[in-house]
């Protein structure tokens, strides 16, 4: 059901990053666009919104309106309760354009299929994610399953008993995301350590900075004394770092695993010539 946030999130991508900031206003019926050009009149529960913020004017020392637009974008966030549910959020646009885009959506068949696969929130307000909520809401829903995951080989498909196993992981050790949030485009770069367990009870190796590879320059080597099958199990260890609306953050506890099942070692038979 997740995966049907993902038209929803690329379509947001059209919005850029003209998104100052979150209100921590949540409203049930979102602004009512008149116009995609020039100014916007937008009606919050009856209320016109103001046009803008009052800020100083740095040459007189006056106040003066900076021009503010908002409109209401389905989000994914946590619930009191740690569930996952969609909230309408109220967000703060520069950009009269950008806002009625955000607008255009929330009317469409986006909004109601990501209704459909996430259930609205039953607890009380909350404000828009912050951008290090964006970033690890998405490494923790989605990311385990972007990750690459291991796809482990050992030359020629079977060992002897004594012999060095050369383990390939046959995955990438790195990888990059680019994310469309309300808030810009969320930014992932992460990296992977792998363990291995070789199934024989020693338990896992490593951490192992490569993937590994054939003989002889292979880095992940082993050999079992014993000729039976065996249970190899490869695991990358991911971290990551975020960058986001002008922020940036570490990210870690993500695991992607390959197994190759009943993988098997031979003893090696000595032949008498006669």
């Amino acid at each position: 059901m997740r995966r049907l946030l993902t038209p929803l999130l690329a379509a947001l991508a059209l919005i850029g990053p003209g998104a100052a900031g979150a209100a921590t206003d949540q409203r049930q019926d979102g602004p009512k666009v008149t116009a995609l050009t020039g100014r916007i009149n937008h009606t919050v529960e009856g209320e016109v919104a103001a046009e803008g913020d009052a800020a100083e004017d740095p040459g007189t020392g006056r106040g003066r309106s900076t021009p503010a637009y908002y409109a209401i974008v389905p989000t994914l966030v946590t619930a009191s309760d740690g569930s996952r549910c969609v909230r309408k959020l109220r967000y703060r646009f520069n950009d009269p354009l950008a806002a009625a885009k955000a607008e255009k959506l929330r009317q469409s068949y986006v909004w109601r299929l990501t209704v459909g696969g996430w259930l609205p929130c039953q607890d009380g307000p909350t404000s828009a994610p912050t951008p290090a909520e964006e970033a690890v809401s998405f490494w923790r829903v989605q990311g385990e399953d972007l990750l690459p995951k291991p796809a482990p080989h050992i030359a020629p498909g079977y060992m002897l008993a004594g012999k060095m196993a050369y383990l390939e992981a046959g995955s990438q050790s790195t990888a990059r995301f680019e994310h469309p949030t309300p808030l810009g485009t969320l930014v992932i770069e992460a990296t992977s350590r792998i363990m291995v367990d070789w199934g024989d009870g020693s338990g896992l190796t490593g951490p192992h900075t490569g993937p590994g590879g054939p003989w002889p320059d292979g880095n992940i080597t082993h050999f079992w004394t014993t000729a039976t099958t065996y249970d190899v199990r490869v695991v990358q260890r991911w971290t990551g770092r975020w960058s986001l609306a002008g922020e940036a953050g570490p990210l870690d506890g993500l695991e992607t695993e390959g197994v190759i099942d009943d993988f098997e070692v031979r003893q090696l038979q000595a032949v008498r010539n006669y």
